[in-house]
């Protein structure tokens, strides 16, 4: 099994390679044109070419791609987590948002977004991974961190996917080098093989082992049976749920054939693997991939994705500047040293003096000014400069202005001088800049909304149990609250406060806010509030501690208490008391009398929630016993009613046995009565047969003279005759009996049987105080 694991993730790897091939060797160009350290900005060619001749390299593409990656690191990005449907809270997403802001401070994640940040804008992909990290074995807990991709052609996606924040993605691989040595310690028994990766363009050394993370979907089919409950209660079960609670109750509910479904079920697996075997292998904590990518420039052409950043659009601007300035220089170095004209006597004797002029820098030069005669001679002059090379420079300067062009970031947007002079129009010449890479900045945003999505379904898995969880506020205050997964509801409250949550109950999505930071806003009100007090030196000196509250710098807090010392007293009133109006003493002392009223009613009204908070919860208790007696009550009469239809069932059965034996018999009767009619029709043949005999023998004797009375055989025929009779009326009579019997019997147990199954309505009775004591089964 682990082996077709490991063939099945090099065969989509290899796919995944082939798709994003041609992407990655652009990638790794724009790395190498545009390395601050060693930019490679001149092709194999032309190096070969000119060799031996200036080459420079004066790159300007660094400066393009900071302006903007610093300018997404100086703007703050906010979660938002919206409560989705009504088993999620507002006050649960809030502290949701506060666990965000603490993962992020231990995660360090400012330089997960710095470093994707830079990757999108320079080559035009990054990635962000979350990864979860144990940190108490002990008790197995867990913490979610965010982490930097820090080679951006080491991490994949598989083959096709389309959503910029690879949402749709069901496969996922990270590249990684391990010291040989440090891999030889944690895997002992594993064979040193690299992991095959066709892309990865060498970046791996030989004392290091490749090795690979795969993150894999799997899919679960679950049908969803739509159940109606007898007290109209819908509900959405299993095949195992639904068999339980058939048993538990007693009978099967109600399925709703259309409103039952399929629920497909994702859940994620993780392995870490080499060109050999699986290392590692668990699951990951997340239906969603720990693996986010943040795009550049996008394009799709002909169904092939095209990504880029700042640098590729550069490039030729870049090679053009580079090339103009080298043919310039070149040009200087050919061109001669402006001469001096003079007379070969001007020098004579100083020959060694004039010919080092060039390679020093003399504080001045000597000359004969006469000759041998006495005569004067013409002091040196020097001829103009040769003509500066003014194209190459000009053509230099218009590659700079190409540059600026194809990314949209002018000199004034770096914070070179421009023609603007109101602070608006300063704005203006900044905003242009923002907005021409706007771009950048949005699509990282969608990557952190999908970061902080994959991080909230996280939770519940890395947060389980009892444990209390660390809360950071936007204004770096920490509090902490408690993590309960077993809490009917999404939170707890004691006192009015939030003890504890439940982060499995209720949905939550995210939603990221891009904007200043905190410390940003509060530099900002404390300029704007110097500049309320220039005009007015009383104001400022009322809103120095609110000032030095908001700055920085050090003491600031005792600065602050000291400026307060020195304003006069009902300034520093108005910082301690709030309604610090110059009313009347009657007036004041009314309105404290009437904030002490409002006070009173405030606790009335806190005990006046607690308690009807308080009966809210033993009226949903007395609710809750209430269904709970109805639903036994209902289940009983259910129950009773099964049991009776099986009663009649196996009545019906034993009735329909006596039914047949009645039939057999009733024909027995009639076989027999059949019997007997012949037997007395024998007998009556007999009979007359006898009779008949005695007259033919009485004619053949001589006359006997007989005694006169009633013959023998005739009074015996007739008896016969009649007893006969009599046995075939009563089988009759029986027979008929029977069947009445069971005609009877029928209506009577057909006539249970519907009263049974007839719809009822059961009724609790109670006694004096409310407790459900009986109930009562009525047929509707």
């Amino acid at each position: 099994m682990k082996r077709d694991l490991l063939q099945e993730a090099k065969e989509h790897y290899s796919d995944a390679a082939d798709d994003c091939r041609d992407q990655y060797d652009r990638i790794r160009g724009d790395f190498r044109f545009s390395n601050p350290s060693m930019p490679e900005q001149w092709d194999a060619f032309a190096t070969k070419a000119r060799a031996g001749r200036p080459m420079h390299t004066l790159d300007r593409t660094h400066q393009y791609v900071q302006h903007v990656v610093n300018s997404i690191r100086a703007q703050k990005t906010s979660a938002q987590v919206l409560a989705v449907d009504g088993g999620a809270d507002v006050e649960v997403a809030k502290r949701i948002v506060g666990m965000f802001r603490h993962i992020e401070y231990t995660s360090r994640a400012d330089i997960a977004w710095a470093t994707a940040a830079d990757h999108q804008v320079r080559g035009g992909l990054g990635w962000i991974r979350v990864t979860p990290k144990l940190v108490d074995s002990k008790e197995n807990q867990q913490e979610i961190l965010i982490q930097r991709v820090i080679s951006p052609t080491s991490a994949f996606l598989e083959a096709g996917w389309t959503e910029p924040d690879g949402s749709d993605a069901t496969k996922a691989w990270i590249e990684t080098s391990m010291p040989r040595k440090a891999f030889k310690l944690a895997y002992p028994k594993a064979a040193i093989q690299d992991w095959e990766a066709s892309n990865s363009a060498g970046w791996f050394t030989t004392d290091s082992v490749r090795i690979c993370e795969y993150f894999y979907t799997v899919e679960t089919k679950v049908n969803r049976i739509a159940v109606s409950m007898p007290d109209g209660q819908q509900m959405y079960l299993g095949e195992d749920e639904y068999h339980a609670l058939s048993q538990q109750i007693g009978f099967s509910p109600q399925v709703d054939e259309k409103r039952s479904f399929v629920e497909v079920k994702k859940s994620v697996k993780w392995c870490k693997l080499t060109g050999a075997e699986i290392l590692e292998e668990t699951d990951f904590p997340s239906q969603y991939l720990g693996l986010v990518p943040v795009i550049g420039s996008e394009l799709w052409v002909e169904g092939k994705r095209y990504l880029c950043g700042l640098v590729r659009r550069l490039m030729d601007g870049q090679r053009l500047h580079n090339y103009e300035m080298t043919a310039l220089t070149e040009s200087l170095m050919v061109q001669p040293k402006a001469p001096y004209m003079l007379s070969a006597r001007a020098v004579e004797g100083r020959e060694d003096e004039w010919a080092r002029l060039n390679s020093g820098n003399p504080a001045y030069l000597t000359f004969n000014d006469l000759d041998e005669n006495g005569q004067p001679i013409n002091a040196p002059t020097r001829l103009a400069p040769p003509a500066f090379p003014a194209a190459y420079a000009n053509m230099s300067n218009m590659a700079v202005s190409e540059m600026e062009a194809s990314v949209g970031i002018f000199k004034p947007s770096l914070g070179m001088q421009s023609a603007a002079v109101s602070g608006r129009a300063k704005s203006l010449d900044k905003e242009a800049g923002i907005t021409a890479t706007y771009h950048f900045s949005d699509n990282l945003r969608v990557s952190e909304e999908r970061v902080y999505r994959i991080i909230l379904d996280m939770m519940p898995t890395v947060y389980s149990g009892r444990q209390t969880a660390k809360i950071l506020g936007e204004d770096d205050s920490q509090s902490t609250v408690g993590l309960d997964d077993e809490l009917p509801t999404a939170m707890h409250k004691e006192n009015g406060k939030v003890v504890a949550i439940n982060l499995g109950v209720g949905k939550y999505d995210v939603r990221v806010k891009v904007g200043p930071s905190y410390t940003t806003i509060r530099e900002e009100m404390g300029i704007k509030m110097q500049e309320l007090g220039k005009g007015n030196p009383v104001l400022a000196s009322a809103l120095l501690p609110i000032v030095m509250k908001m700055n920085d710098m050090p003491e600031a807090d005792q600065i602050a208490r000291v400026a307060m010392a020195m304003l006069p007293p009902e300034v520093q009133k108005a910082y301690h008391d709030e309604d610090n109006s110059e009313l009347p003493p009657a007036a004041r002392a009314q309105i404290q009398s009437k904030d002490q009223e409002l006070q009173q009613m405030n606790e009335a009204l806190q005990k006046a929630s607690q308690i009807i908070e308080q009966l809210h919860g033993q009226a949903n208790d007395k609710n809750t016993e209430v269904q709970d007696s109805a639903k036994a009550a209902k289940m009983e009469i259910e129950s009773a009613q099964s049991s009776a239809m099986a009663e009649i069932k196996a009545a019906q059965l034993a009735l329909k046995a006596q039914q047949d034996a009645m039939t057999a018999q009733k024909r027995d009767l009639d076989n027999a009565v059949r019997i007997a009619e012949l037997e007395l029709q024998l007998a009556s043949a007999k009979a007359e047969k006898a009779i008949e005999d005695k007259f033919d023998l009485a004619s053949a004797t001589p006359e006997v003279p007989k005694e006169e009375g009633p013959d023998p055989s005739a009074m015996l025929a007739e008896a016969i005759t009649k007893g006969h009779e009599t046995i075939a009326q009563a089988m009759k009579e029986s027979a008929q009996s029977a069947q009445n019997l069971q005609a009877l019997t029928t209506t009577a147990l057909s006539g249970l049987a519907a009263a049974v199954s007839a719809p009822r309505s059961a009724v609790l009775q109670r006694d004096a105080i409310g407790r459900p004591v009986g109930a009562t089964s009525t047929v509707q």
